[in-house]
């Protein structure tokens, strides 16, 4: 049923690292840079599209220049993937990270392959090596192969079973910070078990599981060729040469020490994805009207291990990051389905009530199953700049340039982060300095993370960690600043730790794929915001 797809088949506590990979719309992509393909500027066109990836923006500060830079981005990732018609052996059928000649954006169907999805998940791009060095990546459009630690145990569900696709869910909660669930697969988890009584069958005792598993949100991060490349060249997707030269990097924007070996410093064009999934509702959804995949996803096992899963599922939300000249703090810009206000979502904290103390408004984060609520609305009329009415610009021109049933035409920017500094205000207002996805950062700590995140257990943000260094162009020196949202997470977990705004650098070699966790059930209550954002001095 999938797509035009023919593919055959310590520096950190994980808890933080995690959350830099939710926090912000991150999938990573590098940029592709292919020249020249089909654009589209109509006569009442908002902006020119196209196949090729923009490579900056001239003014950072200015909101339109920048919304337009995160559609470009969008329209070109999103563009139908190269195909290559007769692969070698252990080779994909695309070209990976390259747009097709020949296709226009959607042109290949809702559920067609495109540019970002052929670029290489995290687990390509800093494996599980048996060894820490000597390592070399592959082919650039070899098959996806996933290669996890040895003591990993992942059998397939079934014999049938497809290990080697290009959309690899393995992770399954908010950077461990929170569970996400889709209501109306929650609520059919709740009525099966609101039907079965205390004595279930067996038969019952399945469909509950099964609801209770398809309910769950699930995520994947990837980085596009230019990241690929500059990991090949230099080696470092080997641990033991990245290990050093992201403690000479981190040493560099945290202490200003000049460096004594290499540095980890991706180059202008890299780009990261992080691509937010949900199960496919056939009770509901139109799959004409998502981009979907038949993607892996994973699951417990009873002996304790794990179970690699195929199913179809639906896209609700893309991250992109970019970093470029006149960015080296990297673009956030985060995108989601048009449906995810009208549909929910409910969630569920990981630790609850593990931080009592008694600077906080509350015990935090908060107990039970939770109904999302979005707590920066998209900037609408009134606003300094109207991104509701912008969007439904850019919208009408891509029914008008690629047809009117055109499935990217269903998504939405909701902001893009291109300025850091230390508080909202002035040019960076509230809604854009704590830049958050619905479906991606969604509890308390995420909508309102600045900073960094708070002893004891990680899971509240501090917002007097200043994690994200600029370079003062007139004394040549790194300053620290508290910004919030997407790349206050990926300063955090990255800049600060060395990886240049990659979590996945700062991660890598030894992912393990987070199995989903079912759906709980119990009588949701509405998301408090009580007391955030949390003060400076908490």
């Amino acid at each position: 049923m999938k797509k035009n797809v023919n593919i055959t088949p310590l520096l950190f506590n994980r808890k933080l690292w995690v959350i830099a990979l939710i926090c912000c719309p991150v999938i990573y992509l590098a940029c592709n840079n292919t020249p020249g393909k089909k654009e589209v500027l109509t006569a009442d066109a908002t902006i020119p599209l196209s196949s090729t990836v923009p490579t900056d923006i001239a003014d950072p500060s200015d909101a339109q220049q920048a919304a337009q830079f995160a559609w470009q981005e969008f329209v070109a990732l999103t563009w139908p993937a190269k195909v290559n018609a007769n692969p070698a052996p252990g080779l994909s059928g695309f070209f990976r990270g390259q747009p097709s000649d020949t296709d226009s954006l959607g042109s290949t169907g809702a559920g067609g392959t495109v540019v970002w999805e052929t670029f290489y998940h995290r687990d390509e791009l800093y494996p599980s090596y048996k060894t820490a060095s000597g390592n070399v990546l592959p082919d650039p459009n070899a098959i996806p192969n996933y290669t996890y630690p040895s003591y990993v145990q992942i059998t397939p569900a079934t014999p049938t079973t497809n290990m080697n696709l290009f959309n690899n869910m393995d992770e399954a909660s908010e950077i461990t910070l929170a569970n996400m669930y889709f209501t109306p697969l929650a609520q059919k988890a709740d009525s099966i078990r609101k039907s079965i009584g205390s004595q279930p069958t067996p038969a019952q005792t399945q469909a509950l599981n099964k609801a209770s598993v398809n309910a769950s949100l699930i995520y994947e991060a990837k980085g596009n060729p230019v990241i690929f490349n500059y990991l090949k060249q230099t080696g470092f997707n080997n641990l033991s040469l990245r290990r050093p030269a992201l403690a000479q990097s981190a040493n560099l924007v945290t202490n200003n020490m000049p460096p004594t070996g290499a540095l980890f410093q991706l180059p202008n064009g890299s780009l990261e994805i992080k691509a937010t999934w949900r199960h496919y509702n056939a009770a509901k959804d139109n799959l004409q009207t998502f981009h979907w995949t038949v993607g892996i996803y994973y699951t417990t096992a009873a002996s304790g291990g794990l179970i690699a899963n195929n199913d179809t599922l639906v896209l609700v939300a893309l991250h992109i990051i970019q970093k470029t000249p006149n960015v080296p703090t990297f673009t956030f810009a985060t995108f989601e389905h048009v449906s995810n206000d009208q549909n929910g979502f409910r969630f569920t904290n990981t630790n609850p009530l593990s931080n009592t103390s008694p600077k906080l408004p509350r015990a935090l984060p908060d107990s039970g199953v939770i109904t999302a609520i979005r707590q920066f609305p998209i900037p609408g009329a009134g606003s300094a700049f109207n991104l509701v009415a912008y969007n439904q610009k850019v919208q009408n021109q891509l029914r008008a340039s690629y047809g009117s049933n055109v499935v990217w035409a269903n998504y939405q920017l909701i902001g893009i982060q291109a300025m850091p500094q230390n508080d909202p205000g002035g040019k960076v207002p509230a809604q854009q300095f704590f830049l958050s996805n619905f479906a991606t950062e969604t509890n308390d700590a995420l909508q309102f993370f600045q900073g960094g995140l708070a002893p004891p257990n990680n899971n509240i943000p501090n917002p007097d960690a200043a994690h994200v260094f600029v370079l003062n162009s007139t004394t040549k020196k790194y300053v620290g600043l508290t910004m919030g949202g997407c790349m206050g997470c990926h300063g955090s977990q990255g800049q600060f730790l060395g990886g240049d705004f990659s979590v996945i650098a700062t991660t890598g070699n030894r992912f393990i794929p987070e199995p989903v966790k079912p759906y709980p059930g119990g009588i949701p209550v509405n998301q408090n915001p009580s007391g955030f954002p949390l003060p400076h001095g908490n």
